[in-house]
């Protein structure tokens, strides 16, 4: 089979290095596949191949393909002359703009590197069935010849506001004198010259924060995937308190390297963060009113996104700081994690969704679950199968929809029994935004509602 990848290819762009890196696991393989590139030359891309260890790729003509992958910011939906076409699109917001989720038409199957991401776009009115979930790798790293710098925080990756270095910088501050003078911080930062120009908080909070502007250590320097990986390695802890990500593979990569993990709950993280292989900060989801994007126009679903409080984050760096015999587990048990997570595996995911691709088939995951569950109460009616759902729905935190669900059922059942269910949910559900107003399974159970006749009477 020929696969063709399309877009983005440089290797210090985080889609560069997903594109470049599945590429090879899938080549690894056996498939023949080629790389159009669209954001350099093509001697560019063979010396980004060469950075990340990769051997070059052949391009293909644009003629018709068996299957073309892109991914390629900003997203482009236009579909190829290919048999099977499959889009790329990690989104870390909640809500999608809409012009993507109209433009979805166009695309045979979507892969999303999490749940998360999935969640996104499911909240956001999508098929689930068109999406599956890739995740990313790491390549397996034996253990490195550097001496670890005690005390040495790092935080990897953009210095944006959606990667929380500004929580991070006060967080350190929270740290008393003592604490402070037996720690140090390298904040290595990308993209300040290129994709995130213009939108680094960094010096600006390290100038509010003298005190750990004092122990910092900033570099900003292109580096090889080898001093990345000795920087990651010597470091005591990397610290990426994130509000917004589509996977964040810092993480998995530090994790493979025996590095300590501090990282907020909630969001993409956990599909390979936990409380067993890493330290997980408690996160408050935070919700915009605001529902039109100033470059992509109107959003669908409800924009949001997750925010660890700064004491807390405070606490998390101190745990991390205390050797004891949990964080030595937490290790093992990181590098255990990360040896799930390799670019093969990824391969074997893409491998998996190409065939599903070719056959129609619907990814089997926790998504699907949901909506069998859903259209089992709307079909069959019995307790057992609303049950069923309504713990489903719980567990995605999607109240709203349980509530709803259980008043449809009610209205056709004269016994009284869900009254007690359908009123504790009411009281949760009115405390809390509702994320998933938009998904196709709630449109479903909204058409319920109207046409019983509790509703309509």
């Amino acid at each position: 089979m020929q696969i063709v990848f399309e877009g983005n290819t440089r290797f210090d762009n985080s889609y560069g290095i997903v594109n470049l890196n599945l590429a090879d696991a899938l080549r690894s393989r056996g498939h023949q596949v080629f790389v159009n590139t669209w954001d350099q030359s093509q001697e560019e891309c063979d010396e980004s191949c060469a950075t990340l260890g990769l051997l070059p790729f052949p391009t293909k003509p644009v003629d018709e393909q068996d299957v073309c992958i892109r991914q390629f910011w900003p997203p482009h939906l236009e579909r190829p002359n290919a048999r099977v076409f499959i889009a790329i699109q990690p989104w870390e917001f909640g809500g999608v703009p809409l012009q993507w989720v109209n433009q979805l038409d166009h695309v045979d199957q979507l892969w999303a590197y999490t749940n998360f991401v999935k969640s996104c776009w499911v909240e956001s009115g999508v098929d689930q069935a068109k999406i599956h979930i890739v995740p990313l790798g790491v390549h397996q790293s034996a253990p490195r010849s550097v001496v670890k710098n005690r005390g040495q925080l790092l935080f990897l990756g953009g210095g944006i506001w959606r990667k929380g270095v500004d929580l991070f910088i006060q967080a350190v501050d929270g740290l008393s004198d003592d604490e402070l003078a037996q720690t140090s911080v390298v904040i290595k930062e990308s993209g300040v010259g290129s994709f995130y120009q213009n939108q680094s908080l960094v010096e600006r909070f390290l100038a509010e924060h003298p005190r750990v502007r004092a122990v910092t250590e900033l570099r900003r320097e292109s580096m090889s995937r080898s001093d990345l990986d000795d920087l990651i390695a010597c470091s005591h802890a990397l610290v990426h308190p994130y509000r917004a990500e589509g996977f964040y593979l810092g993480g998995l990569e530090a994790m493979s390297l025996g590095t300590n993990v501090v990282m907020t709950r909630g969001g993409a993280g956990d599909d390979y963060a936990n409380d067993g292989n890493a330290i997980m900060v408690d996160a408050v989801t935070m919700v915009s009113e605001e529902r039109i994007d100033s470059v992509y126009g109107p959003i669908g679903g409800v924009p949001h996104w997750i925010e660890a409080r700064v004491s807390d984050l405070t606490r998390a760096i101190r745990e991390v700081l205390a050797p004891s015999d949990a964080m030595e587990s937490r290790i093992l048990a990181g590098h255990q994690t990360a040896a799930n997570f390799s670019w093969d595996n990824s391969a074997l995911h893409a491998e998996r969704a190409i065939a599903a691709a070719l056959t129609g088939d619907p990814p089997s995951d926790a998504f699907g679950k949901v909506e069998d569950a859903v259209d089992a109460v709307l079909t069959e009616w019995t307790a057992e199968s609303l049950t069923f759902a309504v713990g489903l729905l719980i567990e995605r935190h999607d109240f709203h929809g349980a509530r709803e669900l259980v008043a449809c059922y009610a209205a056709r059942d004269t016994s009284g029994q869900t009254g007690g269910l359908e009123a504790s949910l009411d009281q949760i559900a009115s405390g809390r935004v509702d994320l998933w107003e938009d998904a196709v399974y709630r449109g479903r159970i909204k058409d319920c509602i109207y046409a019983s006749p509790r509703v309509n009477r």
